[in-house]
């Protein structure tokens, strides 16, 4: 039987140039094999000159945001400091390569072809795989893993002490967002698309649409927040109805009330947009960290905090990127310990301002959780301990001990206790 298959490639590419899709397969003029596909069935760029991707000629809108992300000058940055040589280590991650996609033979890729030009850069086929198949057949759909680890993804390329994104997110609460709630949300829609990757990057493309969409749910890993694609964004952070997506997202109480249990709420916190406040008590406002004046970056101020890596002499200091999302992660080099060093910009003394602050709330909590558990029960349905117990619920699931805005938690707390002692 005759093999069709080159055919079908070469009809495809054909219609693409003839439409006005970019390049074409053969006009590259930027040297290099033009036979392709390379070993592996990869097809790399259709034309070198102007960084498009054989993939790109039939997904232009792909192209087009692709075109303005980091992965498409991948290859640039090494050249900028001399290391674009495919004896280099660098060269798999910025070029095509068996990393990111599903194989596992190393001797494919940019270095594999002697450091052919139309393999430069990350391009589709480093997450989706090799394109010659899909390209003979488009009904086989190479699908990029969403799953992040050390052997597969986005982790393949974004680990080690450079850029350690795989390290870090592997010790945060979004590595373990589908074993919240005993791993209810992975099969509750109100719940699965802040938990679940899949359920997350559907709710986002539907403008807010929550829907169980796999069974075989990922945790919130990189592709959830981050459009692989690009979009023009900073940081390819994906949107929502024009608008980039942020922490708040997420981490907000939901319009929770009285006689609600409040949890995630660190945003309605900071912004102060949640609590019960008895007759008479004020709503003291938005925390300092919470004034886009004061603290542009919001969330990310304190919790993205990154570090460069560091070589002094022999000795490596791993780069910090801040994806573990802990606050301040700034670590001292002999005890281990965090510190607040980048607190030192508005605080003169920030560990005394947070130590002092941390007694204080300890003692708050302690007095505020003893006045309920007091409350006889004939009094629970009350307005003072339904308020009460709101505050409290609301301040402990915040889980920064009243951190993301001290005022508000301070009047929080000594309001609901002025009010259990009416009871």
């Amino acid at each position: 039987m005759i093999d069709r298959s080159w055919f079908r490639i070469a009809l495809v590419c054909g219609v693409a140039a003839g439409i006005g899709f970019f390049a074409g397969c053969s006009s590259d003029d930027g040297g290099g094999d033009q036979s392709g596909p390379f070993a592996g069935g990869f097809l790399g760029l259709a034309n070198v000159e102007q960084n498009v991707t054989q993939c790109g000629e039939c997904h232009p809108s792909q192209q087009s945001f692709w075109g303005d992300t980091g992965h498409a000058h991948a290859f640039a940055t090494l050249e900028n400091i001399g290391r674009e040589g495919i004896e280099q280590s660098c060269a798999p991650c910025h070029n095509i390569s068996d990393l990111g996609n599903e194989l596992m033979d190393s001797s494919v890729g940019f270095v594999a072809e002697g450091g052919n030009a139309r393999l430069r850069n990350v391009q589709c086929e480093n997450c989706h795989g090799p394109g010659a198949d899909h390209l003979a057949e488009p009904t086989d759909k190479p699908i990029a893993p969403i799953d992040v680890d050390f052997d597969v993804g986005c982790g393949e390329c974004h680990q080690d002490a450079h850029h350690p994104f795989v390290e870090e997110w592997s010790e945060s609460a979004h590595a373990g967002s589908l074993e919240a709630a005993g791993g209810r949300v992975v099969t509750d829609p109100n719940c699965a698309y802040c938990h679940v990757a899949q359920s997350f990057i559907e709710f986002v493309k539907s403008d807010g649409v929550n829907r169980i969409t796999t069974s075989e749910p990922a945790p919130i890993t990189c592709v959830a927040c981050h459009d692989p694609h690009g979009n023009g964004n900073e940081k390819q952070l994906r949107e929502i109805d024009g608008e980039e997506i942020v922490c708040t997202f997420c981490h907000n109480s939901g319009g929770s009330e009285i006689g609600d249990t409040p949890h995630h709420p660190q945003a309605d916190v900071l912004l102060a947009r949640a609590g019960f406040f008895f007759d008479g008590v004020t709503n003291p406002g938005p925390s300092t960290h919470g004034d886009l004046e004061n603290n542009p970056d919001l969330c990310a101020g304190c919790h993205v905090v990154t570090v460069p890596f560091m070589r002094e002499g022999d000795v490596e200091i791993p780069a910090q990127v801040g994806h573990t999302f802990l606050p301040i992660p700034v670590i001292d080099e002999e005890t281990g310990e965090r510190n607040y060093d980048n607190c030192v910009d508005c605080h003169a003394n920030p560990s005394s301002v947070f130590e002092s602050w941390e007694a204080r709330a300890e003692i708050l909590f302690e007095e505020l959780e003893a006045a309920l558990e007091a409350v006889p029960e004939g009094d629970r349905e009350s307005e003072a301990y339904q308020g009460a117990l709101f505050n409290f619920e609301l301040l402990e699931s915040d889980a920064s001990q009243g951190v993301h805005n001290p005022r508000l938690a301070e009047t929080l707390l000594e309001s609901s206790l002025a009010a259990l002692e009416g009871l």
